[in-house]
């Protein structure tokens, strides 16, 4: 769809203090390559600087950083771990208030999962990449 690019997942590249989250940076959470590349270039076109993920386990390793974003836009259907084992994760972290997290998913009962703690918003794929980035902007 797009042309692969490549995405550093590393929030030690984020510039700035040690601690700090950055204000205009995310996490992506999605398997599927194509929905993440545009997703990402979208994002990035925007102006934010985007952690694209393929795994809820790679996300699990990021959560741990100081400098994470706090905003994480997850897949619900991933295999191995999905986005409500991600969730569930999520809640048990002793810094869980810190994160905001958008569900994107094809699952009509997914909207289910917007009284959830952490989740500010539910995207039903599929959806225009302008209503995923006004959920952003309102977000991050």
């Amino acid at each position: 769809m797009f042309p692969s690019k490549s995405h550093p997942s590393d929030p030690g590249d984020l510039p700035g203090p040690v601690g700090i989250t950055q204000t205009r940076s995310v996490v992506l959470v999605e398997d599927d390559a194509d929905n993440r590349e545009s997703i990402t270039e979208a994002l990035e076109t925007d102006g934010f600087r985007v952690h694209s993920l393929a795994t809820a386990h790679e996300a699990l390793k990021l959560l741990e950083a100081p400098r994470c974003p706090g905003l994480i836009l997850v897949d619900l259907w991933m295999p191995r771990m999905g986005g409500r084992e991600l969730l569930a994760a999520i809640a048990l972290r002793p810094d869980r208030d810190r994160f905001r997290i958008i569900l994107i998913s094809a699952d009509h009962e997914a909207g289910a999962l917007a009284a959830r703690p952490r989740v500010v918003e539910v995207l039903r794929k599929p959806f225009a990449l302008e209503t995923l980035l006004d959920a952003v902007r309102r977000y991050a």
